[in-house]
């Protein structure tokens, strides 16, 4: 698993989660998650599936406002545990 920056968050529907906002190669998306997995600015996602030209595609824990589970995001955005 590897963590994804995000670029802020604001409160979410209920008072356990939180709206958070992440760029993309398309635009930003946003997302709703649990405030638990919300920690140093970055969320968890899966291990890229895809790369291209400097973007890695990754899998979200939830689906975005839009309807998207994997997005492209750039390569500096995401740090894989461990590393």
């Amino acid at each position: 698993m590897g963590r994804l920056s995000i670029k802020g968050h604001s409160e979410g529907m209920h008072p356990g989660e939180w709206l958070v906002i992440i760029d993309t190669r398309d635009g930003e998306e946003e997302l709703f998650v649990d405030r638990s997995i919300v920690k140093d600015e970055s969320i968890p996602v899966g291990f890229p599936v895809g790369r291209s030209n400097g973007h890695l595609l990754v899998e979200l824990p939830r689906e975005t406002m839009r309807g998207k589970w994997r997005v492209w995001v750039d390569n500096g955005q995401l740090r894989v545990n461990g590393a």
